[in-house]
């Protein structure tokens, strides 16, 4: 039996992107505390990497993306050191994906509940296969989606339906989750991997200093507000328009050639 882990793979085929897979087959892809480290290390690992442009998030196997907390994990919740230990391996794990510079795919085969789907909600684009199916269950045992879950698809779907989804702990099938613009598209579980590689592979080739920018103009209005965003938002395009992926794609265009961004 492999050790639960959180496993770090990169393709040569695109070798701009960094897959980190969700790996504990006996126990439902469930996390362990070790886990979270490693999940929060490579993140942070790979935003410091300048050839990393994207970051994919999935499960081991077909069954199941993750299943949130490992049994370990709830069972050694017990102390009043351990309760705010968990609390802050969630609130590091979603932070790293928010602070993160990179695009963050999150790939769900399987199923996905609890800290999986409260991670999931943490990324910028979520893939489903048709199969796929999404819960926080924490209402069941009488606690609250504590990995930021409840408040990000707060901001995702109306108020109602959120509010029922979350106190009745109800499964979201991936076509609801498409209709509601949680999920990005929904594939056939047999043409999943493909797809996914495919759209991977274009996001590679997004201008990665516009990415970055944009997601730190994101994070501007997020926290300090329009006025300081839009601040931002003449700073970034002023820098922008003087870096070598723009002069570039300007002669691209003119050329009727398709662009390559290296992040100049």
């Amino acid at each position: 039996m492999s050790e639960p882990a959180i496993l770090k793979t990169r393709y040569d085929s695109h070798p701009a992107a960094v897959y980190l897979t969700i790996s504990n087959l006996e126990a439902a892809n469930s996390f362990t505390q070790e886990m979270f480290r490693q999940l929060i290390d490579y993140i942070r690992e790979a935003n410091e990497d300048p050839t990393v442009r994207v970051i994919v998030l999935r499960g081991d196997g077909d069954r199941f993306f993750s299943s949130g907390l490992s049994m370990e994990m709830l069972d050694n919740i017990n102390t009043t050191d351990a309760k705010m230990a968990q609390w802050k391996l969630g609130k590091w794990a979603r932070e790293a994906m928010a602070e993160s510079n990179k695009i963050i795919v999150s790939a769900v085969k399987g199923a996905c509940a609890g800290a999986g789907f409260e991670l999931s909600l943490c990324a910028d684009l979520i893939y489903a296969s048709d199969k796929a199916k999404f819960v926080l269950p924490e209402f069941n045992i009488g606690l609250i989606p504590g990995c930021g879950g409840a408040l990000n698809l707060h901001k995702k779907i109306p108020y109602n339906r959120f509010f029922e989804m979350i106190t009745f702990c109800e499964r979201m099938k991936p076509e609801e989750g498409l209709k509601w613009g949680i999920i990005n598209k929904v594939f056939p579980v047999d043409e999943f991997d493909a797809s996914v590689e495919e759209l991977v592979k274009k996001l590679c080739e997004r201008p990665p200093l516009s990415v970055k920018g944009f997601k730190e103009l994101l994070r501007t209005q997020a926290v300090l507000g329009e006025e300081a965003a839009f601040r931002k938002e003449y700073d970034l395009s002023v820098d922008l328009m003087s870096t070598k992926d723009f002069q570039n794609a300007v002669k691209a265009f003119r050329a009727k050639e398709a662009p390559v961004f290296k992040g100049e």
